[in-house]
């Protein structure tokens, strides 16, 4: 039996959510997922209570991520701008409630893709901390978990390490506010997988399983073994996605920037990535127990 909790993101089989995308929820289940993570780029097309019913009729659970934008950056250089930071992520707070869900992550504290002249001073800390402190303290009325999710140096100017991400959580200083790593970031901008994964230990919610290029998990540049081997050493058992592409999303072409196709399928790309990552759980996990 599994320590792990399986993710699949949903672009990996669409390019943006909405009510027509339900049986999505039903073929990660047939695939051998334990969850589905919905992505709220676009949350105008979000039915948070169609999704849980559809979930819950089938035994799958569900979690949700973001990437904030420019217009609703918590980092923004105007006050306007943060407002509408603060208000698009206590929608996707309620929107993560309503859809039964308990964890809701991603770039929560700045807009993706944007780029400043110089390396970021305290103002863009504090006005991240001060965002994700007053979202933090909402979504402790739903029992949701935020998650700061440290992204490579193309695009963000402010979290890219895990470290930096335990400063910024230190910053906020809210006990919902965890840590979510991602393969593909590290690869670009730690040192190493292993000491990181330990680095987060008892803060980590989320582990996006992406291999370097985003394709197939096992077939690229990322120290899975290192990843595992930490994994098992902390104990860690929550949640852990394959955010893996065979195609660009419309909604996150710019953040991916995939240009070619990273497999002949989706459902090939997931069913054998998760099939190699379970092997390497059961490969560590089992020296632990």
């Amino acid at each position: 039996m599994s320590c792990l909790k399986y993710a699949a993101h949903a672009y990996a089989w669409t390019s943006s959510w909405n009510s027509d995308s339900l049986d999505i929820i039903d073929h990660a289940k047939q695939i051998g997922f334990d969850l589905i993570e919905i992505p709220l780029m676009e949350i105008e097309y979000i039915d948070p209570k169609a999704i849980r019913e559809r979930a819950n009729g089938i035994g799958l659970g569900v979690c949700a991520s973001t990437a904030c934008s420019e217009k609703n950056d918590p980092t923004g250089e105007d006050e306007d701008t943060r407002k509408r930071g603060v208000e698009y992520l206590k929608k996707c707070v309620e929107a993560t409630s309503e859809m039964g869900a308990t964890l809701f992550t991603g770039v929560t504290y700045s807009a993706i893709g944007r780029k400043i002249d110089s390396i970021p001073d305290e103002r863009y800390w504090n006005r991240a901390a001060d965002c994700m402190r007053e979202i933090a303290r909402f979504a402790q009325n739903f029992g949701i978990t935020i998650g700061i999710e440290p992204i490579n140096r193309y695009e963000t100017f402010l979290i890219n390490t895990c470290r930096q991400a335990l400063k910024l959580k230190a910053m906020i200083d809210e006990p919902n506010v965890a840590i979510h790593l991602d393969a593909y970031h590290m690869n670009i901008e730690e040192t190493d997988f292993y000491h990181p994964t330990l680095e987060a230990a008892d803060d980590l919610c989320h582990f996006h399983l992406s291999e370097s290029h985003r394709g197939t998990p096992g077939t690229g540049t990322v120290d899975w073994d290192g990843i595992y081997r930490a994994l098992a050493e902390i104990g860690y058992n929550g949640i852990v996605g394959l955010e893996s592409f065979c195609a660009p999303s419309d909604a996150m072409r710019a953040a991916t920037c995939i240009w070619r196709k990273l497999a002949p399928s989706s459902d090939q790309l997931l069913t054998e990535g998760l099939k190699y990552l379970k092997s390497l759980e059961k490969k560590y996990y089992a020296k632990t127990k």
